[in-house]
């Protein structure tokens, strides 16, 4: 853990010495003293906010650890789904750590560093219906969150008769069901087992998975700087264990092998 902290660190100096000559986020971070991450909330493990309002879960362990490599206090920044990436533009946050999946679309607009986690995503049911495949959707309502990766594989499926219902978060996508509102709802397997823990007297079953998703962090579409650093810290965290360790903590297994680009 020192070592690669002191790995990053000499990075960090490198990267000061030619800020003079060309002025870079990261740069701009470590003047201001502060760095700002956005995490994800509604979608526990992952994300979600504990009993006094704090972020807590997957997404805040890692961007603490990386304010630990910068050796900065850290502003966590709270984010629903569709809060993400505007959150980004404006400059509200420097950089997204918050279970966001690279797809084609959103590379238009932000830039992607490798995967930092993965898992895969369910179709979850109540206890009157299970479907094992996509056909088994078919004249069906399925839950999803706004924007989501899941909403994206499910409408390019184009299972006939398939009623997608849009929802803020995962949390109320997952309600959506409990309440009768769907038939079944698109969650991150992490999501879907914690709440399955916490609400046991909804009977949730797991039905089949559809794909799996990885994720990445994000960054403004020209910080280059502050994607290789980011790249370069992801790197040292799976070679510590540090991912390993955060993965066992919130979701009972190691982190799984992650797909590159």
């Amino acid at each position: 853990m020192c070592a690669a902290i002191a790995a990053v660190s000499m990075g960090i100096v490198g990267l000061g010495a030619v800020a003079e000559a060309k002025a870079g986020s990261l740069n701009d971070i470590i003047s201001r003293g502060k760095v700002r991450i956005g995490v994800l909330t509604g979608a526990p493990p992952m994300g979600m906010v504990d009993e006094r309002g704090n972020p807590t879960g997957y997404d805040v362990d890692v961007a603490n650890l990386l304010a630990g490599y910068l050796s900065l206090p850290v502003e966590l920044v709270p984010l629903t789904p569709p809060a993400r990436i505007p959150a980004l533009q404006t400059g509200k946050v420097d950089f997204l750590v918050a279970t966001l999946a690279p797809t084609g679309e959103r590379a238009k607009t932000v830039m992607f560093t490798q995967p930092y986690s993965a898992f895969n995503m369910d179709i979850i049911s109540g206890p009157d219906q299970k479907f094992t495949k996509l056909a088994d959707l078919e004249g069906k309502r399925v839950a999803v969150n706004r924007g989501s990766s899941q909403e994206t594989a499910l409408r390019k499926a184009a299972v006939p008769g398939l009623e997608i219902v849009v929802f803020e978060d995962d949390s109320t996508s997952a309600q959506s069901v409990i309440a009768g509102q769907a038939d079944a709802v698109a969650l991150p397997s992490t999501v879907g087992e914690a709440i399955i823990k916490q609400r046991p007297d909804a009977q949730l079953q797991v039905g089949f998975t559809f794909f799996q998703q990885g994720n990445s962090m994000a960054t403004k579409l020209d910080d280059f700087e502050l994607r290789q650093w980011l790249n370069t810290s992801i790197y040292l965290m799976k070679i510590s264990g540090d991912l390993d360790r955060i993965a066992i903590k919130w979701t009972g297994r190691p982190l799984p092998t992650l797909p590159t680009f």
